[in-house]
């Protein structure tokens, strides 16, 4: 069953027309974000067609919070104004395709279709622009790599826990309501952390601190004489 929610009824509609002789198509859309939240807590679904703008300011992150009530929900971003970053965001904050309102609508059958293989629908360029964003943030001069690491050590223990939370896609609404703060005190938290760590964005902030978390595993591995030179690491087919 696929469910569609958008602000937009007419398109809604037309995704809607497109969808229908193909797959099961949930009969009612959805045109806000509460009302998506309740019925994805009623009912369950195999995949979503979301309008980015449906969801809250927090964006790509909300993604997360839709998982949360579905862990198995197939999520499609769709997007009056698609950037490329942001499709970097959506897909590692776990949609798995990002979609432009003017994408050509016979496309859009075999979106859902490949979606709902569980496999991604990303352009043959989206594998090097990740790698670039990985590269920017974690294959940067020494200096600027230690500058980053004295960032992360001035963070405070509230500070750490935010940027911690951000790195698994946690919105700043999931935020506030985990530590039990305004997401006003959230957003100045964030603030600072960007300005100690020296970055400008969520995105980069939680492929850094993710990459951070990475190297300290491996090193403490290493310390403790568990790490085995002789393994080899799988390959994984995305």
């Amino acid at each position: 069953m696929i469910l569609i929610a958008s602000l937009d009824t007419d398109q809604a509609q037309i995704w809607h027309e497109i969808l229908e002789p193909h797959f099961a198509v949930y009969e009612v859309d959805v045109h806000d974000r509460r009302a998506l939240e309740l019925i994805l807590k009623k009912v369950s679904f195999d995949a979503i067609i979301v309008d980015l703008a449906l969801l809250d300011d927090s964006g790509i992150s909300e993604i997360s919070e839709l998982k949360e009530l579905q862990p198995d929900l197939r999520i499609i971003i769709m997007t009056k104004f698609p950037s490329q970053r942001e499709e970097i965001s959506a897909i590692l904050f776990g949609a798995k395709a990002y979609c432009s309102f003017d994408m050509k609508l016979d496309l859009f059958p075999k979106v859902v279709r490949t979606v709902l293989d569980n496999e991604i629908w990303v352009d043959r360029k989206f594998v090097s622009r990740l790698l670039a964003e990985i590269e920017d943030i974690t294959h940067v001069k020494h200096a600027e790599a230690k500058r980053l690491d004295k960032g992360i050590a001035a963070m405070t223990p509230r500070e750490n826990e935010i940027a911690c939370l951000v790195a698994t896609g946690a919105s700043n609404r999931r935020i506030a309501e985990q530590l039990n703060i305004s997401e006003r005190t959230v957003k100045a938290h964030l603030g600072v952390i960007f300005r100690k760590v020296g970055i400008t964005d969520r995105l980069q902030l939680a492929l850094y601190m993710n990459r951070h978390q990475q190297l300290s595993s491996i090193w403490h591995s290493s310390k403790l004489g568990t790490s085995s030179p002789s393994s080899t690491d799988p390959h994984h087919k995305h």
